[in-house]
C-alpha cells in the first residue's frame, strides 16, 4: 500500500512541475543537509543505516527539481544546529522556532507540527498530576533531551541532562525529574519505526491542556551564499506538503 507521505511528496513533486522549469539552467549545487539521529522518528531517523522518514522524503522530491543535489547526515542535534552554524551543513531539518537561533539561520516555513505531551512516573505520583496548564509544571522539576528546544513550553526551567529519550525515562523512574517533555507524534513514532514503548510499565503520559501544537521548520545556514534564495524555494514546496497534507 503506498503510504500517505509517499503520496504527499508525489504531489508536490507534480505541483512543482512548472515552478521547476524556470531553474533548468541552473547549475546544480550540492547541499550538505543534517538531522537527527537519536530520537525524531517518524520525520528523520536511521534505518540499518539508510537515512528515513517524512524529511528525507520530502527532500528527495523537492532538491532535485529545484535543482539541487545533496547528502544528508545523521548526527547529534547539537552537533547538527552547531556545523549548520559554522557551513558545515547547509540545511538542518525538523527544527523548532527560537530567537537565539536568527543570527545563524533562515528559516523556512513551517511545515509540519507535533502535539506537546508530559510525562511522569505513575510510582512517584500515583494519584497523577492535576494540570489545567502548562504554567502548573512549574511546580515540578521538568526535564528535557540536551540540545532541544523546549521555548515552545513556556517554561521558566527545564533541565536537559540527558541526550536520549531511553536515558530520560530512566530519569523519571529513578526520581531525578519529576516531569520529561516531549511529543505525541514523536513518542508513537519511537514505537511504530523501533517497537519501542516507552510509555509503560508505569510512565504515563498525557497532552498538555490548552497548548496549541508545536511548529517545525528547515533552517538554512547563514555561510551558504544562496541561502535566501534557497530558503525562498524550499519554503515554497514545504507550504504546499502543508497544503496538502491537510
Amino acid at each position: 500500500m503506498i503510504s500517505k507521505s509517499y503520496r504527499l511528496v508525489a504531489l508536490i513533486f507534480l505541483a512543482f512541475a512548472t515552478h521547476v522549469a524556470a531553474h533548468h539552467d541552473r547549475d546544480s549545487t550540492f547541499l550538505h543537509v543534517c538531522g537527527d539521529a537519536i530520537d525524531w522518528p517518524p520525520y528523520t531517523y536511521l534505518e540499518d543505516n539508510d537515512v528515513k522518514g517524512r524529511d528525507i522524503d520530502i527532500l528527495n522530491q523537492l532538491l532535485p527539481e529545484l535543482g539541487y543535489s545533496f547528502d544528508m547526515t545523521m548526527t547529534s542535534w547539537t552537533r547538527c544546529l552547531k556545523g549548520a552554524a559554522e557551513g558545515d551543513y547547509h540545511i538542518a531539518v525538523s527544527a523548532t522556532y527560537k530567537t537565539e537561533r536568527v543570527p545563524h539561520y533562515l528559516y523556512t516555513d513551517w511545515y509540519y507540527q507535533v502535539t506537546p505531551y508530559y510525562l511522569y512516573s505513575e510510582e512517584r505520583f500515583p494519584e497523577g498530576l492535576s494540570i489545567s496548564q502548562v504554567q502548573e509544571l512549574e511546580a515540578y522539576k521538568v526535564c528535557g533531551i540536551h540540545g532541544y528546544n523546549y521555548s515552545d513550553f513556556m517554561l521558566s526551567d527545564v533541565h536537559q541532562y540527558t541526550v536520549t529519550m531511553f536515558e530520560s525515562i530512566n530519569e523519571l523512574r529513578q526520581a531525578r525529574c519529576d516531569v520529561f517533555l516531549s511529543w505525541q507524534e514523536i513518542l508513537q513514532g519511537i514505537e511504530s519505526v523501533w517497537g519501542v514503548e516507552h510509555v509503560s510499565d508505569g510512565i504515563v503520559a498525557k497532552p498538555i491542556p490548552n497548548m496549541a501544537k508545536h511548529k517545525f521548520y528547515m533552517l538554512i545556514s547563514k555561510q551558504l551564499p544562496i541561502a535566501k534564495e534557497l530558503q525562498a524555494e524550499l519554503s515554497e514546496g514545504l507550504v504546499r506538503y502543508r497544503e496538502l497534507e491537510h
